[in-house]
Order: structure tokens, then sequence, then C-alpha cells
């Protein structure tokens, strides 16, 4: 077999086309140089699909040729968690610089595990499971970062601009989804067609959401995306947050 089966050919040409829609838009829009991480991810992402397509399927190059694509894209899932943290806690810098320290520390540790896992058991991997074995353990501390941040941004009254809004809510459904994908995988169930049928799916709808969502506009307006609150209640969470901040700037310079 020379290319894809038609049922994931068609939605990996859908996806490689909203990928081309979405670097227009951000360039476009100057986004490229707020979110250079995201953007970067993205071209990388338009790139692999493009030169996928012109290899072989069945063809050692393809695969190699995924195997390396496929582990600069997790180095990307790192360095845009560290981008969400700077632009939405660009204001507390005390607490972001806390958060990335601990997300870095959990990424090196979670992949030290996932080699010692793999240098145990006996059976042999080719190299599409072992990048999918270290690639799970980076991703699922990633989500679990990125639900960090979802959870801070509902319980506490953060104001964000709408396309860094965008930008957080889009990743945290597709790195949930892309989790539990390489869970399966990775877990002995001879799914990997239809799951990657599925996370093309998801995210084909994530590009769509950050198309229709991300624009020059969004830099300007803010919005809350927790629960609604006083001015009073409001003023009185943000001073507190704000004194954390500081204690943890004054700690870091001593």
């Amino acid at each position: 077999m020379h290319q894809l089966p038609l049922d994931q050919l068609v939605p990996y040409l859908f996806q490689s086309a909203l990928l081309g829609v979405l670097i227009v838009r951000l360039w476009l829009a100057g986004l490229q140089r707020k979110y250079p991480y995201f953007f970067s991810y993205i071209l990388t992402q338009a790139v692999q699909a493009a030169v996928l397509l012109a290899i072989p399927f069945d063809s050692r190059a393809y695969v190699w040729t995924w195997v390396v694509s496929e582990a600069l894209n997790a180095c990307f899932y790192v360095l845009i968690v560290n981008e969400l943290y700077k632009v939405v806690l660009g204001d507390l810098p005390g607490i972001a610089t806390v958060l990335r320290r601990y997300f870095r520390a959990t990424v090196t540790i979670a992949m030290v595990i996932s080699l010692l896992v793999l240098s145990l058991e006996e059976a042999p991997r080719n190299s599409v499971s072992t990048v999918l074995l270290v690639e799970r353990a980076i991703v699922l501390s990633v989500v679990i970062f990125i639900l960090l941040i979802t959870v801070f941004l509902v319980l506490y009254p953060v104001r964000l601009n709408r396309n860094v809004a965008a930008y957080s809510i889009g990743y945290s459904v597709y790195f949930v989804v892309k989790t539990a994908g390489l869970f399966i995988r990775t877990s002995g169930h001879y799914v990997m067609r239809q799951i990657s049928t599925v996370l093309m799916a998801v995210s084909c709808a994530c590009v769509l959401f950050w198309i229709f969502s991300l624009s020059r506009r969004g830099e300007k307006r803010l919005m809350i995306i927790g629960h609604k609150w006083t001015q009073k209640d409001e003023d009185l969470v943000i001073s507190k947050i704000k004194e954390i901040n500081d204690n943890l700037v004054s700690t870091g310079k001593k």
C-alpha cells in the first residue's frame, strides 16, 4: 500500500488544508510573534503532513520520517505549555515561574520513568512504539498542567484576552483526547487505525476553533473564563493572588 487508506486519507487532507488556513490567519494577524511556539508547532504539523503525503505509506522512509517529526512535536508540547504559562500568567511572573519549574521537573521525571520501564521490558520494541511510550509520558505531564491552568482560570477572576482563552481551551481539549489515545495505543489494544482517525477528527475541530477564534482584535478583548464575580469580591481575590505572586518574586530574588 503506497498511501493511506481512503477513510484516513480524506480527513488527513482536510486537516492539512485547515493547518494551512490557520498558518495564514495567524501570520496576517501578526500572532506568530505573540505565540511563537504555537505558530512553530502548527507550521511543523503542516510540513509533517506534506512530507508524509509524498512518501509511500508502506516504506521505511515513512516510518523514520514519522518518528523524527513526532519526536520534534513532543518537544513543542513542552515549549507550548511554557508559553501558555507566560501568556496566561503574564501579570503574575512569580506564580508562572514556580509552575513552569514544577512542570519541567515533572516532564523530566516522567521521561526517566518511561525509559526505565522500557529498559526493564523483555519484549523487543520498535522505534514507533518507543516514541509512543515516551510521548505518552510527556503528553500526560502536559495535560495535567494544562488542566491546572484551566482550573485556575475557572476558579479565579483572571482577565485574559480572547486569543489566550481560545489558545488554552483548544489545547486542553486536544491534549486530553491525545493522552487517552496514546494510553490505548501503548496498552496493547490494536485499534491504532481507529484511534488515528479520532485524533485527526479532534485535531480538525481544534484547528477550526482556532481559525474562527484567533484574530488581531482578540488581543484587545478581555474576558474572564470562570463564573461572574462582584467587583468587590474580584478585587479582593485579585489582591490576594498578587500578594502571593509578590512574595514568590521576592523569595526568588533572595
